[in-house]
């Protein structure tokens, strides 16, 4: 190779590099233990959420884009769809889900945590109170104003655990908000 196609080699080398770098630099790089926390804060109002049938609360927690799974249910691709199936989910009187992370991993900007959950609603069909619990696994991505969503959760229930008993001839009242 001639010296003066070596130098343009060279420079082409080092800006590749430099804008490889200067493109890390763009996403830096989010401290694990921080987003790790901000993941198991957002669980615990996530549980709350479930706990007190907050459907705007609920949906805080996806990006636009999330894509849902859970047993028993359609894949729902987008909070639109991820609403209709909360909106199901919350008019059953017996509907209760509970989850914890018992892992998590960060990577830049992605992370994910894996874990376990249990559920109990009633059965469309047999009309029966059904509880059950399983593995879950949620992948987060950092959005643009630094917060974390889910952006895919997956949940499966494991069939050894399912009870069923039948439910009671008047369901649980739903909490009036004294209106």
């Amino acid at each position: 190779m001639k010296p003066m196609g070596r130098s343009f080699a060279l420079l082409g080398i080092a800006g590749i590099a430099l804008l490889t770098v200067a493109c890390q630099k763009g996403t830096a790089n989010s401290d694990p233990a921080a987003v790790t926390n901000a993941i198991k804060a957002d669980e615990k109002k996530w549980n709350d959420d479930f706990k007190s049938k907050n459907m705007e609360g609920l949906l805080s927690h996806y990006a636009d884009d999330a894509y849902f799974v859970a047993p028993g249910a359609p894949a729902a691709n987008g909070t639109t769809e991820i609403r209709k199936m909360y909106s199901d989910a919350l008019t059953d009187h017996y509907f209760e889900v509970s989850f914890a992370s018992d892992k998590i991993d960060v990577s830049g900007d992605l992370a994910y945590a894996r874990g376990h959950f249990s559920e109990k609603y009633q059965d469309k069909k047999s009309l029966k109170i059904v509880s059950d619990s399983g593995s879950c696994l949620t992948v987060f991505k950092k959005q643009a104003d630094g917060s974390w969503k889910a952006i895919e959760d997956f949940a499966t229930a494991d069939p050894t655990t399912r009870k069923e008993e039948t439910a009671v001839a008047t369901p649980p009242k739903m909490v009036s908000s004294g209106l």
